[in-house]
């Protein structure tokens, strides 16, 4: 077909707080709850670096007890998902933690 014009669009990336799902171009991405918990406190604050400490104790809500590399896997696992879905919105600032991007 002659004098089609197309444009690429960027993937919005949208969370739904009441029902607590996390959509990439109206498709829902599929997360644990912790992995949503981790993904709408980063969106909350999108743009600033929180700790691992941080998005332990906001997010998840867990005892200091509970180690950094826990809090990094959700992370891992939250970013893997929104990667197959398209989107790439957690950035690590090394040495601190962890933002959405802007």
């Amino acid at each position: 077909m002659t004098g089609v014009q197309t444009c690429a669009l960027p993937i919005y990336v949208r969370l739904d707080l009441g029902a607590r799902e996390l959509f990439v171009g109206g498709e829902v991405v599929s997360l644990t709850p912790t992995e949503y918990a981790v993904c709408e406190l980063l969106a909350r604050h999108r743009g600033k670096v929180l700790s691992r400490a941080q998005i332990r104790e906001s997010a998840l809500g867990w005892a200091s007890d509970v180690g950094d590399d826990t809090v990094s896997m959700h992370v891992s696992n939250a970013r893997a998902k929104l990667r197959r879905a398209g989107v790439d919105p957690i950035e690590t600032v090394w040495g601190t933690g962890y933002k959405w991007r802007a």
